[in-house]
């Protein structure tokens, strides 16, 4: 391969690709069916391999086809958020921003507080993920990304840490009324447990605790598990359990009354929330602001329970 491929012939194979034919990807990207043909067929001459099958009706991708196109993607929105980033970096910050954050939180403390957002910056679009799986903010197109706890990946991404959450267990004084609170953590096999299952694994999340100076993860039966964690949240303010919950989840249901907290001796290590984006040389200034702005509305979500 002597030359490198151009990006309209990669943006017209790509379009074809999707399309499932030349007419109709060029018709995205305004060429005629001919133009759009003879980019791709330049594609394959300078890589050196066949990329699309065609026939008189439609197209299909060879095997190599099918893993360039991959790559081809992020390399098209890489390109485009290079000339956005050099073309605003000077400026100030317009355009689409998007930001994943874990469904909960995102629902219960991002949503809130992109009124005041919008306010200060009202250029800014922001399109918000609520998922509680680790995108990948490149072959995603993830401007921004919050996690919540240990980080596993961390190559080629900045991160700055946001607040930390407690743990905390509760339970609505009618239950703890009803039950009697409990003096250890073995003493929850004696209750109903609310249980949340992690929708991406499968799996039903262990609950934590610090004894004797060490954290311990255990399993709890119950008779209701929910796969959406504001929903077990609303389980126990009803009184239908015990659930150990973030605070910031809990923090407004006790102010208020509505739960009672326990084994407060025993609560494990807070949980880091970091807002993640890509190393880059240039950097937005919608990722700026932005996380300068949840820097300081943290305060809102460092819940001292």
């Amino acid at each position: 391969m002597n030359n490198l491929p151009s990006l309209i012939s990669i943006e017209a194979f790509i379009s074809v690709a999707e399309t499932g034919a030349f007419k109709d990807g060029a018709r995205r990207l305004n060429l005629t069916p001919s133009a759009a043909s003879k980019a791709v067929t330049r594609l394959e001459e300078t890589l050196g391999v066949k990329l699309i099958h065609r026939t008189t009706r439609s197209v299909s991708l060879t095997p190599e086809g099918e893993r360039y196109l991959e790559g081809a993607k992020r390399l098209i929105a890489d390109a485009l958020a290079l000339g956005a980033e050099v073309s605003d970096t000077a400026s100030d910050p317009v355009g689409r921003l998007t930001v994943s954050a874990p469904a909960a939180f995102g629902r219960m403390c991002l949503v809130p507080a992109l009124d005041a957002f919008h306010r200060e910056w009202p250029q800014v679009e922001i399109e918000l993920w609520l998922d509680d799986r680790a995108v990948d903010l490149a072959g995603d197109a993830v401007d921004i990304a919050i996690r919540a706890g240990a980080l596993s990946d961390r190559a080629n991404l900045i991160a700055r840490r946001v607040f930390d959450d407690q743990l905390v267990l509760c339970a609505s004084p009618d239950y703890w009324d009803l039950h009697g609170m409990p003096e250890h953590p073995d003493d929850l096999a004696k209750h109903d447990c609310l249980n949340f299952r992690n929708r991406r694994t499968g799996r039903v999340m262990q609950w934590h605790f610090t004894q004797d100076g060490e954290v311990v993860s255990k399993t709890y039966e119950g008779s209701v598990t929910i796969d959406d964690g504001e929903s077990v949240g609303r389980a126990a303010r009803a009184g239908l359990g015990v659930s150990q919950m973030p605070s910031f989840m809990a923090a407004e249901g006790i102010k208020r009354g509505k739960l009672v907290e326990a084994l407060e001796e025993f609560r494990p290590p807070p949980t880091p929330f970091t807002a993640l984006y890509l190393d880059r040389r240039l950097v937005s200034p919608r990722i700026r602001v932005f996380i300068d702005f949840i820097l300081q509305a943290q305060s809102k979500w460092d819940c001292k329970t």
